[in-house]
């Protein structure tokens, strides 16, 4: 379905991020997670130690990402509730929504085109793209950003730990 948002490249992990539900797309960097792996920094997603990471190493917040954000989707059985859970993602990447075709109103494309959010209605295993989400606006990025990307790239690796238990479960 995200192939349909142009983003077949990355990762796509369901997590909570920032209180919202949300499958998020992203494309791991290889090269600088093998660094961290390496200095054996492994994801930081406490804010915390995030931000006693960055006082005591001043240079860890202009290393380069471990992930590169592609968007985020929302599924919702209403326009509000997946408007919302989108929007708290608004500074880091596209976003779109998920709904089923009862909920693709006008008035909701309407108003997606102001907010810059995707629309993808969904029927079963059909789905179809009715708006194309905007580019976030332009911020300078801050610890929260890296924080996101922090919190993405542990759930990646969450994610590919649990598929390698239930892979080793089956065949065992």
């Amino acid at each position: 379905m995200v192939d349909l948002l142009g983003w077949h490249e990355g990762v796509a992990v369901e997590m909570d991020l920032l209180g919202s539900r949300l499958l998020v797309i992203a494309v791991p960097d290889g090269d600088e997670i093998a660094r961290r792996v390496s200095e054996r920094l492994p994801p930081i997603v406490d804010p915390w130690l995030l931000r006693c990471q960055a006082d005591l190493h001043p240079g860890f917040l202009l290393r380069p990402s471990p992930v590169r954000i592609l968007g985020a989707v929302a599924f919702r059985q209403g326009w509000l509730a997946a408007r919302n859970a989108a929007c708290t993602f608004t500074a880091f990447g596209p976003r779109a929504v998920a709904l089923p075709p009862r909920a693709c109103r006008p008035a909701v494309l309407t108003e997606a085109a102001v907010t810059g959010t995707g629309v993808l209605r969904v029927d079963g295993n059909t789905a179809a793209v009715l708006a194309l989400p905007g580019q976030p606006p332009t911020v300078e990025r801050t610890h929260v950003h890296r924080l996101v990307e922090e919190t993405i790239w542990d759930a990646i690796v969450q994610d590919a730990k649990k598929a390698l238990v239930s892979s080793v479960a089956v065949a065992g």
